[in-house]
């Protein structure tokens, strides 16, 4: 199976969607303990971070 890793510049939600996905299957971040306010944190803070680096790599262009 080939999935396609999402450019954090060109697609910063996907982005951090895959990584959060990477975080579970790694073993890094469980579903299974609590709710899933946590997991909802994370992927947000990474998403924020994402766009925030894509409005100032297109701020300097």
């Amino acid at each position: 199976m080939s999935h396609e890793i999402a450019h954090p510049a060109s697609s910063p939600k996907q982005a951090a969607l895959q990584l959060v996905i990477e975080l579970v299957r790694a073993g890094k971040l469980s579903p299974l303990h609590g709710d899933a306010s946590n997991m909802i944190s994370i992927y947000e803070q990474f998403k924020a971070h994402f766009e925030a680096d894509k409005q100032k790599d297109s701020a300097i262009s």
